[in-house]
């Protein structure tokens, strides 16, 4: 896997292949209750926008449990795409896939009422600008979500993730190195989190570690305008 010796790199066809077949699933059960969660908080053809779709598990997860919603997602890998837009053809219109990076959105100012990313922002170059992007195409008084392998998490949580991937128990548990050095290694602590959040316009930013999972998860609103008097 290419995108283990440099994780700026787009996933080649073995990574997009090996993570939607064995690891997709795990990293979904990491939050069970967050589809409906999100679609609870969402009004009628709100647009939400996954930054880094990977396979479209988000979006097409999203939109399943929201009939409400109109889904977008982007990703820099061509593999990931096509994947994403063959889960997503049943659901027609009300998600769309396309190619691009997250550090240069190819999206209007104030566009979306949600804008997500799930386990992509290790893979930036510049983690601060992919944020500020996504603030920049999301609306005022929007919600910011991000979920990311959690650098500082327990050998424990970390064993009980790989151990719900696809794949025999001994197999996975040979993996466990490669999570914990390459995966949650190159991921987020609480006070990385933090900092990418400092100064940015929005406004009850929680970061906080996912109980019992390697995932941190940070969640905000988009400041609203005040128009002067």
């Amino acid at each position: 896997m290419t995108v283990l010796l440099d994780k700026t790199k787009r996933y080649n066809p073995i990574d997009s292949w090996f993570y939607d077949n064995f690891i997709s699933d795990a990293v979904r059960d990491m939050t069970p209750t967050l589809f409906d969660d999100v679609a609870a908080e969402l009004k009628d053809k709100a647009q939400v926008l996954d930054v880094g779709c990977g396979g479209g598990q988000l979006a097409v997860g999203l939109a399943t449990a929201g009939k409400h919603l109109q889904l977008s997602g982007i990703d820099l890998s061509p593999q990931q795409v096509r994947r994403a837009q063959k889960r997503g053809a049943p659901l027609g219109g009300r998600v769309q896939f396309r190619q691009g990076s997250a550090m240069d959105l190819p999206f209007a100012d104030n566009s979306f009422d949600a804008v997500l990313s799930s386990g992509s922002i290790k893979h930036w170059p510049n983690q601060r600008k992919g944020l500020s992007e996504m603030i920049r195409v999301l609306r005022p008084g929007g919600l910011l979500l991000i979920i990311e392998a959690d650098r500082g998490c327990t050998f424990e949580d970390a064993q009980g993730f790989v151990d719900r991937w696809r794949l025999p128990r001994p197999m996975a548990r040979a993996c466990l190195p490669f999570f914990r050095t390459y995966i949650a290694g190159y991921g987020l602590d609480l006070e990385d989190g933090r900092q990418l959040v400092v100064d940015l316009p929005v406004a009850g930013a929680t970061v906080e570690r996912i109980a019992g999972e390697p995932g941190i998860q940070i969640t905000a609103r988009k400041v609203e305008v005040v128009q002067p008097i």
